[in-house]
């Protein structure tokens, strides 16, 4: 491994970190903050490689239990960090209505993983809407996510990665 890959790794996970942190202080925008901390997974493999990018997300993933609430990990590890690299794996397809379909199929396994691991664990509060509305906004709200998610990576390699 290069030590400009473990440099620029080791940035990532720090602001990872800290952006992670920032979501757990400030009272609002937890999604906003949460969004913006998944866009640097693919911002490594861009910048680095898929393994190197692997290491980046199991150290914030860690580093995260031990210094930010646990539902803020637990949304990072479980779905924001993770998006990131099956969004990779999805895309290498070109195939657009098949890409649409496998991410939400993985976004709606990492939901299911998320509910189960929530209602067993945490001491969640039960919603005023039926569980099926619910589900049925996070699916329109995933796919701005993922079209978001796709604008900010087309924004850095555009405007900042010939520069780094």
């Amino acid at each position: 491994m290069k030590s400009r890959y473990i440099a620029e790794n080791g940035l990532l996970v720090a602001l990872t970190v800290v952006l992670l942190y920032v979501a757990s202080i400030i009272p609002i925008s937890k999604l906003s903050i949460l969004t913006v901390a998944s866009c640097l997974i693919p911002i490594s493999i861009i910048r680095t490689s898929i393994k190197n990018t692997i290491l980046v997300y199991i150290a914030a993933s860690v580093l995260s239990f031990f210094l930010v609430p646990i539902n803020i990990a637990l949304y990072y590890t479980l779905l924001f960090g993770t998006y990131g690299i099956i969004k990779y794996f999805i895309e290498k397809s070109k195939n657009i209505p098949l890409e649409l379909l496998l991410k939400l199929i993985a976004f709606n396994i990492l939901l299911a993983i998320i509910y189960f691991i929530t209602k067993s664990f945490l001491l969640v509060i039960s919603p005023d809407l039926p569980l099926w509305i619910l589900w049925l906004g996070s699916q329109i709200i995933f796919l701005v996510y993922d079209y978001a998610l796709t604008l900010a990576i087309s924004f850095f390699l555009k405007r900042f990665n010939k520069y780094i």
